[in-house]
């Protein structure tokens, strides 16, 4: 048995907060609505730090991904960051219909 995967953003919020720790920085909480640089501090490092810990625990990159026709929205808050993985995770499958057919 598989242990669920973390919800993306529990996953942000403890990549953050590793990387705070990791660079000798208080570990506070983390809100959707902080700034990443003027609440949190994250530099440019932070951040790319703070992705590389996001891929390994979502199994997911959506920087590698071509940008939509609009560009890459700007990162500027956790709550931002929430939005560009979540809607990079592929949708869940529907569970089987009870014949264990599909439909029709």
């Amino acid at each position: 048995m598989t242990s669920p995967q973390p919800s993306v953003a529990d996953a942000i919020a403890s990549a953050i907060r590793t990387v705070l720790h990791d660079t000798g920085r208080d570990a506070k909480a983390v809100e959707p609505t902080m700034l990443l640089a003027a609440d949190l501090g994250l530099d440019s490092l932070d951040l790319a730090q703070t992705i590389v810990l996001l891929e390994r625990s979502l199994g997911i990159d959506p920087f590698r991904q071509a940008p939509a026709a609009g560009g890459r929205p700007a990162i500027r808050t956790v709550a931002d960051l929430i939005t560009i993985y979540t809607s990079a995770l592929p949708s869940p499958s529907p569970p089987p219909s009870p014949s264990g057919r599909g439909p029709g």
